[in-house]
């Protein structure tokens, strides 16, 4: 038997691959529509069927084996029918030279009769079949033939739809994903702000992107400095110096925190907060003083 390849088989191809139609499982929608066909032409079996470079692949079939899936593409008669963009009818495939030597009218399948409608999208391309068989030489009347035809644009209505609603679920997949990364992003800002500014100041700031200037009457300032840091740490490694301040400053953290004082900055072996902001408060000079009494016996127990 011949081998039929459309035109534009490379790009016929590479369209079916975009539906992500074949080897999936059975659809009722396909199968009524395979079911109906057969009907209506009063044929043995109904299929909807779809070809790739090495098979005819059956999505929906009525009136054939369970267990048949495929066929080879080589043998198959579909493969004549993608290469048109109108029906092919065959009452007696015996008597026609393009399909007689076909294993599947010559051998033990015994098909005699066909008629298919490919599967036009929407691109233009033709994705597979619509077709009725029997075995048994058959005529079908003109009704019966549009219907054929029409049945097939239905199958092709219901395939744009199947791809319609998968790219609608990816998209929307693809939008939840986005979302949950612009919320973790906004969670890591958040907690940088709150880490650099005291939380009602971070509030406003997220609010209206700039924080308005504050007159206090009173506030209380707390200020650490390491004594002769740099030559201490001129012998130490880097790193190490890096870790003895953070362990130096996450205490300080507590302690302040402990005496309602918020921290303004640390510059490298400097740290300085502040009592009685941005929440006025009259215990500020004392909430400070006592913080600097319990880092001074923090440093002298740590040395």
């Amino acid at each position: 038997m011949k081998t039929y390849l459309p035109d534009n088989e490379l790009g016929r191809q590479h369209a079916l691959e975009t539906y992500r139609i074949l080897d999936t499982p059975p659809e009722i929608a396909y199968d009524e529509l395979a079911d109906l066909a057969a009907q209506i032409c009063g044929c043995s079996a109904g299929l909807l069927t779809f070809l790739d470079d090495k098979r005819q692949w059956l999505k929906a079939k009525c009136g054939l084996p369970p267990d048949l899936t495929h066929v080879p593409k080589e043998i198959s008669i579909c493969q004549a029918t993608i290469c048109h963009d109108d029906l092919i009818y065959v009452p007696d495939l015996t008597k026609d030279p393009r399909f007689s030597d076909s294993p599947l009218v010559a051998g033990e399948f015994g098909l005699r009769f066909y008629c298919g409608m490919p599967l036009i999208s929407e691109e233009g391309y033709a994705l597979g079949t619509l077709c009725v068989i029997d075995f048994e030489p058959r005529e079908l009347s003109f009704e019966q033939q549009e219907a054929v035809r029409r049945i097939s644009r239905q199958a092709v209505a219901q395939l744009e739809l199947r791809r319609r609603l998968r790219e609608r679920d990816e998209m929307l997949a693809e939008l939840d994903k986005a979302r949950a990364m612009a919320e973790a992003e906004r969670s890591k800002s958040d907690a940088l702000l709150l880490n650099i500014l005291p939380p009602a100041v971070a509030e406003e700031l997220r609010a209206n992107e700039k924080v308005r200037p504050r007159f206090y009457q009173s506030v209380s300032i707390l200020f650490v400095d390491f004594v002769d840091f740099t030559r201490h740490v001129e012998a130490i490694e880097p790193a190490q110096v890096v870790h003895q301040l953070d362990e130096y400053y996450s205490s300080f953290d507590e302690i302040i925190a402990r005496h309602r004082l918020e921290k303004i900055k640390t510059i490298g072996d400097a740290y300085l907060c502040a009592g009685g902001l941005p929440e006025i408060n009259r215990t500020h000079a004392v909430d400070a003083a006592l913080a600097a009494l319990e880092i001074q016996d923090l440093l002298v127990k740590a040395n």
